[in-house]
């Protein structure tokens, strides 16, 4: 196996090479985010799925998260493709709008944000990423809070030729154009070991768009326009290696997007959503005698801005900016006692705030909400090898402490449009203290190179996010109040799995997990209700009130015949539901015992292939999504007329060409039967959408 030593963000990756031996059996699979250190994957005790740079090149996907949808135990919600302002991406049956369930890494850096935990999946252009890797069940031991269900490892490409790149025109359904450019270069220089490297990349796509709300809510609104978008976004990279033993490397990011949300009164855009972003990232990689050094220090900032306007009785007109920053420094260091074991030990520093108001132009309002978050942790994991190689056993023990401070939340000039919010301002919150312990004992049972049973326990758990903590507002359905005092919830979760080679070529995957969750947040009504202008509202508080019960289990099988032609098939089943809902106002009626989560299928089922030929390349995927939930209370949504949303199926795909040995044509086709389905808005998605690409590769 040739292995290539890159610098990413402080994480130290092999790169990916296709081995096959006589079986069969791809040895393609090396990564590092299940451990923080080299491992092939079938010498993990855990599941981790890897999408290739093959994969990426060759499925019909236009954003990041397309491309994670075929994998199993993977639900994700972006109702309008390119469209959507963003997207949401959860692991095996956590509640599908909770993406502060979910760690999601950008070579080994966390890109949650502490306001909302969300990810702006727009910013990351699939042709700047190398691969993904998926590492399932809880992750707290060794990344803490937001990895309780899963991690998702995002590593970006780094050139290994002298000059690389590659430039795409694209033209699409609603009037899409869209522009890629990515460039490389790698230099070696003249002392031994020295090198020097950087990698650009920059997108740029708009889209007249369509109109996303259903006929009833057209009929009844007349001022509704189609859902546009623009946004461009820019990635520079580079890096330096001293020597064999030692490099640093520094990346920039700029992203910029506006998006309609599909109403108009006077306003010249209507109400708009816009997001604007810069990242910074410096990392080292080390190395002294046994000792492996890997440290990242990074900034993120999503300056989030919207305009609202609506008339009702009368016009009201206000915007909305938020601040989101979060800056952090991570450093581990891992050594081998022995050619048998391994020990790996860090600590992670995090500071997250947000600064926002919705600033009122019909009336003199202005309404602030602020907080912070500091969050510092120790960890360690000791890897060893039993037994000729076939037993290995991994345990991890990490300390988080969070600590919630600076929190308000206030009314300036308050007037009718506000005034109802008054009994809820606290212009200073108190500090707040939350500590977790996450353990984690893994062990694995090797069979050959090939066959593989594991066994796998790990605590995971979450701290509140800011917007829980210190905001105030309106959310669908009610108003939602702020609650400092909120506790982190916690997961228990076991998992047993089996990997095997069937026949030639043909491999198959197995897992089981039961996960136990306590503390768990929700929002739940305090018995009280509101008037906002438009008659009563419930009140409701994000909280602790309930445990969950969450079990289910994922099978994937894939057949590689050669390097030209290959078939998948993924079946994931999900069982999530409320087994002990504790209410917090005497006069609550809603029982929510044995209820399901919401927005989590309970079947999801993927298959597809890919054909590589020198007439036209063909890649294909199927995937049907199980009916969801609509509510908490598994009753009759009064605006989509049912309990939940019905089952549905999509097709996609890809056909390509290449030419003239530098040039690529092709043709998407996504949701190919145009399929309609609804989010949790009742909003419709776009159907079919079709796109033709012509791509120049030096």
């Amino acid at each position: 196996m040739v292995q290539l030593l890159v610098l990413l963000f402080g994480v130290n990756v092999i790169e990916a090479q296709v081995i096959t031996n006589g079986n069969g059996v791809m040895m393609e699979e090396v990564v590092i985010t299940a451990t923080r250190t080299e491992n092939a994957v079938l010498d993990i005790p855990v599941r981790v799925n890897l999408i290739t740079t093959g994969m990426l090149e060759r499925m019909p996907a236009k954003t990041l998260d397309d491309v994670l949808a075929v994998i199993p135990g993977i639900n994700i919600s972006r109702p309008f493709g390119i469209l959507s302002a963003k997207a949401t991406i959860t692991m095996r049956g956590m509640n599908g709008k909770e993406q502060a369930r979910v760690l999601v890494l950008v070579d080994g850096v966390p890109i949650n944000k502490s306001d909302g935990g969300t990810v702006d999946w727009n910013m990351i252009d699939p042709a700047f990423v190398r691969k993904i890797e998926l590492t399932k069940g809880a992750g707290s031991a060794l990344y803490g809070g937001d990895a309780m269900g899963g991690i998702i490892n995002i590593i970006t490409k780094q050139p290994t030729q002298h000059l690389t790149g590659q430039a795409s025109l694209e033209y699409g359904s609603f009037n899409t154009l869209g522009a890629k450019l990515n460039m490389g270069l790698s230099h070696a220089l003249k002392k031994p070991g020295q090198r020097f490297y950087w990698m650009a990349n920059a997108f740029y796509r708009q889209s007249d768009g369509y109109i996303t709300q259903s006929e009833a809510d057209q009929q009844a609104n007349p001022y509704i326009v189609k859902s546009n978008m623009k946004e461009l976004g820019m990635s520079l990279k580079t890096g330096f290696a001293f020597n064999k033993n030692h490099s640093i490397e520094l990346k920039l990011q700029r992203y910029d997007d506006k998006r309609g949300t599909g109403e108009k009164v006077f306003q010249p855009e209507g109400n708009t959503t816009e997001h604007d972003s810069y990242g910074l990232t410096f990392s080292y990689l080390g190395k002294i005698k046994q000792f492996e050094l890997k440290s990242s220090a990074w900034f993120l900032e999503e300056d989030y801005k919207k305009v609202n306007e609506y008339l009702k009785d009368d016009y009201t007109w206000y915007d909305v900016l938020s601040v989101r920053r979060d800056l952090g420094w991570l450093a581990y260091v891992t050594t081998s006692l022995n050619d048998k074991q391994r020990l790996t030990a860090g600590f992670d520093l995090k500071n997250g705030s947000v600064d926002a108001y919705d600033k009122y132009y019909t009336s003199t309002d202005i309404v602030d909400n602020e907080g912070k978050m500091l969050t510092y942790a120790l960890f360690v994991q000791d890897e060893v090898r039993l037994w000729k190689d076939k037993f290995s056993l991994v345990a991890g023990l990490r300390f988080d402490n969070n600590v919630f401070y600076d929190g308000s939340f206030r009314i300036q000039h308050p007037t009718r449009e506000t005034s109802f919010m008054q009994a809820y301002v606290v212009p200073d919150m108190p500090v707040q203290y939350n500590s977790a312990v996450s353990p984690r004992l893994s062990l694995q049972y090797k069979k050959n190179a090939s066959d593989r049973i594991y066994l796998n326990y790990s605590r995971g758990f979450r701290p509140s996010v800011l917007d829980d903590l210190c905001r105030s507002g309106r959310i669908k359905g009610g108003f939602k109040i702020a609650n400092p005092a909120i506790k982190p919830e916690f997961l228990n979760n076991f998992e047993a799995g089996a990997d095997l080679l069937l026949v030639k070529n043909l491999r198959a995957s197995l897992s089981l997990y039961y996960s136990r969750g306590k503390d768990f947040q929700y929002y739940v009504s305090n018995g009280q209700t509101i008037d906002m202008g438009f008659g009563d509202r419930p009140i409701f508080i994000r909280a602790n009130i309930s445990k969950v019960e969450i079990y289910g289990g994922e099978a994937e099988l894939r057949y590689d015949w050669n390097n030209q032609f290959s078939l998948f098939a993924n079946y994931g089943y999900n069982h999530s539901i409320i087994i002990d809902y504790q209410k917090i106002a005497g006069n609550d009626t809603i029982d929510l015992n044995h209820n399901f989560l919401t927005d989590v299928p309970a079947h999801v089922f993927s298959l597809g292939g890919n054909w590589i030929n020198k007439l036209l390349n063909c890649s294909m995927t199927i995937r049907y999504t199980g009916s969801m939930w609509i509510n908490d209370q598994n009753t009759v949504d009064e605006v989509v007329l049912k309990d939940q949303y019905p089952a549905y199926t999509t097709t996609d795909i890809k056909l390509w060409h290449d030419f003239r040995e530098h040039f690529q044509v092709s043709l998407m086709v996504q949701n190919l039967f145009d399929v309609k389905y609804y989010d949790s808005k009742d909003a419709v998605c776009p159907g079919r959408f079709i796109t033709g690409t012509l791509t120049y590769k030096l």
